[in-house]
């Protein structure tokens, strides 16, 4: 999810800088969020890859599918076995393509035991940007918000359990620096690079701690992972599992859209 969510100020800014040149996302179903709010001349194209395009029958369905398109250029942003397969059919009959370089020797150097060499590799979002640039579509990158500029998502459509019900009911309305709203995401699609528990335990702990006032919002989790969360927020009453009150990623947005900071972490061992 978060390479997709990456994409997104490089897409709007390309969509604001060439309004008339129409923009397709291709992408699976859960990422629709991201792109329906963006500039009117960006779109969004969904392709369930494990059911209706699995394998390489349904690459090739879904490819017939795009070239009914009329695409005139193809930027692939992820670099992956099933883009590379589309891409090598984009080649074949002569569409205007470009894909991401992810200076993966650059990073190999910055890690290595031995050689190692500490240079400044590029961005996600420059990556991105390189590739439209390779189309004939340079960009400067012009982005606050998926809601527009300055603007944030409609609190009024969330439901009201998310801000808390009685005397630790948070209020919409007078939101301060001194009683912060802070999101954290615990939790990764894979198990290696989740932070161990008891440590994020200890993380949540200390945010309290040093921000007594604050409201801090959990986000994610699957079924092994929402119990935990729901521990969490019995146990600590500054704590709100908001993704047990959400209806999905385009709810969680509007909450993010509104919050003065948010703590991710990837852990690796």
């Amino acid at each position: 999810m978060g390479d997709v969510a990456m994409t997104v100020p490089v897409i709007q800014s390309l969509a604001k800088q060439y309004p008339k040149v129409r923009i397709t996302v291709l992408s699976r179903p859960f990422a629709r969020p991201f792109f329906e709010d963006l500039a009117p001349n960006v779109g969004f194209m969904e392709a369930d890859i494990k059911e209706e395009y699995k394998g390489v029958k349904g690459l090739n369905a879904l490819y017939r599918r795009l070239i009914a398109k009329q695409f005139t250029a193809i930027a692939d942003l992820h670099s992956v076995l099933r883009s590379d397969y589309l891409r090598m059919r984009f080649n074949l009959d002569n569409f205007k393509v470009a894909h991401i370089d992810k200076h993966r020797k650059g990073k190999r150097k910055l890690v290595a035991s031995n050689g190692k060499k500490l240079v400044q590799q590029p961005t996600s979002f420059q990556n991105y940007a390189d590739v439209f640039a390779q189309l004939g579509y340079p960009i400067h990158m012009d982005f606050t918000s998926i809601y527009g500029d300055g603007k944030q998502g409609d609190l009024s459509i969330l439901p009201q359990e998310v801000f808390g019900v009685g005397e630790n009911a948070i209020s919409q309305e007078d939101k301060h620096i001194t009683e912060p709203w802070i999101g954290i995401a615990p939790f990764a699609a894979h198990e290696g690079k989740i932070y161990p528990i008891q440590l994020m335990e200890k993380v949540i702990q200390r945010l309290i701690h040093n921000h007594p006032h604050a409201h801090i919002f959990l986000f994610g989790g699957g079924k092994d992972e929402t119990p935990v969360m729901n521990d969490w927020a019995e146990k600590y009453p500054q704590l709100i599992n908001a993704s047990s009150h959400l209806n999905g990623l385009k709810q969680e947005l509007i909450l993010i859209s509104h919050l003065h900071v948010t703590v991710t972490i990837l852990y690796f061992q």
